[in-house]
């Protein structure tokens, strides 16, 4: 969505909050600590409703690591076996 082009319906009717959010200060969050929020861009299709959201400070993707529990592959079989060849 970041090239303006919706990957659901292909459609060029794609907004974003990035420049609203550096004006207005406003913006959607994700909670790093009860203090601390990191904020988000969002991209919205307007031709079919579709949203991604982007963390806007990338040097926050380690603390993320960090604090957030990592979600299990569901393929988990697969990544064990990949991760046991490549030892």
């Amino acid at each position: 969505m970041k090239n303006g082009i919706c990957p659901r319906c292909h459609s060029t009717q794609v907004y974003s909050s990035s420049k609203l959010r550096a004006e207005t200060g406003n913006a959607s969050s994700i909670p790093l600590s009860f203090f601390r929020s990191i904020p988000l861009d969002n991209y919205v299709c307007t031709n079919c409703g579709y949203v991604e959201s982007y963390v806007s400070e990338p040097e926050m993707l380690d603390r993320i690591e960090d604090i957030w529990p990592q979600v299990e592959s569901t393929n988990s079989k697969h990544c064990e076996h990949a991760q046991k060849n490549e030892a």
